[in-house]
């Protein structure tokens, strides 16, 4: 199957239409893999990883952070109390200096709450203590966790810094292979390319081959030599087509 085209469009001396489709397949082939790498960057994947172990140490440190939380809510509680204790201990001896205990009966009852007061602010450190203790090993694994956090988001920052380097990197490579398309793309008749399009988009990105050996480069497959045979026959500028997978096919 063949079709003709056009003559001289303005392309550089010596180059065809169909040498200028290969040459822009060759870079839109370069373009598919430099899009496909910039997809998946190793560097993308370290970053990934990182973030991934910091999410996770997070998460496994959950627990003790809100048990920690509740024995500093706890503490917090209990020094509050304590406080109020030694506040109405410290009224009350300033009552008794002041004479406010005139009777022998108001002096007693002001001793007997001191003493209920000295009992409760005993209790009160008592279980002060056993918040401490109980708090004393949460805040070891907790700053080993931070430790190990402040590593990790260190780590993180540096990925970071890696990554833009190498998609910048990618990314100009790009910026060079579009240029070159565009430039191909405009040297090569409009009906040829729109073609080329459309069997790309297609035909998983690759819309012209070569003929090698008898073999469209395209599908791997092979032509009977009678096919063969008519397509070297073939008049000059004409653009013909694969009987197996329908690319445009250069003899």
């Amino acid at each position: 199957m063949s079709d003709e085209i056009g003559g001289d469009d303005g392309a550089p001396a010596g180059s065809s239409p169909l040498d200028r489709l290969l040459a822009l397949q060759d870079e839109d082939v370069h373009a598919d893999q430099l899009a496909h790498r910039r997809r998946h960057l190793p560097e993308q994947a370290a970053l990934d990883a990182l973030a991934a172990a910091l999410a996770a140490l997070g998460e496994s440190t959950g627990p003790a952070r809100r048990e920690r939380e509740a024995l500093a809510a706890r503490e917090a509680e209990l020094e509050r109390e304590t406080a109020e204790v030694v506040a109405r201990v410290a009224a009350i001896e300033e009552r008794a200096r002041a004479g406010a205990a005139a009777s022998y009966r108001d002096q007693e009852a002001m001793a007997a709450e001191v003493a209920a007061l000295g009992r409760r602010r005993a209790e009160l450190e008592e279980h002060e203590l056993e918040v401490l203790e109980a708090s004393e090993p949460l805040d070891g694994e907790l700053a080993a966790a931070d430790a190990r956090c402040a590593e990790l988001e260190a780590e993180l920052e540096a990925a970071r810094s890696v990554l833009a380097a190498s998609a910048s990197e990618v990314d100009g490579e790009r910026a060079l292979v579009a240029t070159r398309r565009g430039e191909l793309a405009a040297a090569v008749p409009r009906d040829l390319l729109a073609e080329y399009e459309a069997l790309r988009a297609k035909l998983g990105g690759v819309g012209v081959a070569r003929l090698v050996r008898g073999t469209c480069a395209g599908c791997h497959l092979t032509l009977p030599a009678t096919e063969v045979d008519r397509l070297r026959h073939l008049p000059e500028g004409s653009v013909a087509h694969c009987d197996q997978c329908g690319r445009i096919l250069v003899p």
